[in-house]
């Protein structure tokens, strides 16, 4: 399975596969599946996976301390500007840094394995 994972276009294939599987159990689970939660809202889970193969580890730490900077300065920023921290109001902004920048990781970790 890691040797299938350490190919493009079956990583690719994996992340639209299960986009699709979510959306599938999105509409048939349309009453009970809660209306803020999209399918790339997953896409972390996996892209992140995915970076690590394509990355070697030093490389993946620079970005797991690059996910923990944006998770200080996000905290540091509702502090300031509400007063007070409450995890409802921080946890879905957070997750929504997350998939963006879990997204620019992985596209950045194709980019570096095609250059080195």
């Amino acid at each position: 399975m890691n040797s299938l994972m350490n190919n493009l276009p079956a990583q690719l294939l994996s992340l639209v596969l299960m986009s699709i599987v979510i959306l599938l159990i999105q509409r048939l689970l349309h009453f009970f599946w809660p209306k803020r939660l999209r399918y790339y809202d997953f896409w972390p889970l996996l892209t992140l996976y995915l970076s690590v193969l394509n990355l070697s580890l030093n490389w993946f730490a620079y970005a797991v301390i690059g996910w923990t900077l944006i998770g200080i300065i996000l905290v540091i920023g509702i502090i300031i500007r509400q007063g007070e921290l409450l995890y409802r109001q921080f946890s879905p902004i957070f997750w929504r840094f997350t998939v963006v920048y879990s997204t620019i990781v992985y596209i950045c970790s194709i980019i570096y394995r095609f250059m080195g």
